[in-house]
């Protein structure tokens, strides 16, 4: 009688399937989620930039109102905002953004009195999907 040792070191072909097939559900189900980063990664950018216009608005205004005779301009807002990674420009009646990859948005205001006013037309912080417009 022979003495067989079994040496069954490996895997079957059952587990190296079951295998890629759960890295398989995994990859369908994992790179929908990163695919749209870009997307995420330009809207976080504009609600930075929207957060940034409607702080120095409220900063700027806060000090007319300290002072008393101190009065601001969009380009007073637009001038004081740190605009690395993006252009900011200050026109009639818009400020426009334009990113480091070409892509353009624009916020629509009204001035009240000298003072920049968030509240009356399509420049709302709380609501980015509304006063961003895509100019490409």
């Amino acid at each position: 009688m022979k003495n067989h040792i079994n040496n069954n070191k490996g895997f079957t072909l059952i587990e190296l399937v079951m295998v890629i097939v759960i890295l398989g559900i995994l990859a369908a189900v994992a790179i929908p989620r990163f695919v749209d980063l870009q997307g995420s990664a330009r809207t976080s950018t504009i609600n930075g930039i929207t957060g940034a216009i409607a702080g120095q608005i409220t900063m700027l205004h806060a000090n007319k109102l300290i002072s008393r005779t101190a009065t601001y301009s969009v380009s007073d807002v637009v001038n004081s905002i740190d605009s690395n990674g993006f252009t900011l420009t200050a026109g009639t009646g818009s400020i426009e953004a334009e990113l480091n990859d070409g892509t353009k948005y624009s916020w629509v205001y009204n001035t009240n009195g000298g003072a920049l006013s968030t509240g009356t037309t399509r420049f709302q912080a709380a609501n980015v999907e509304e006063p961003i417009e895509n100019l490409n």
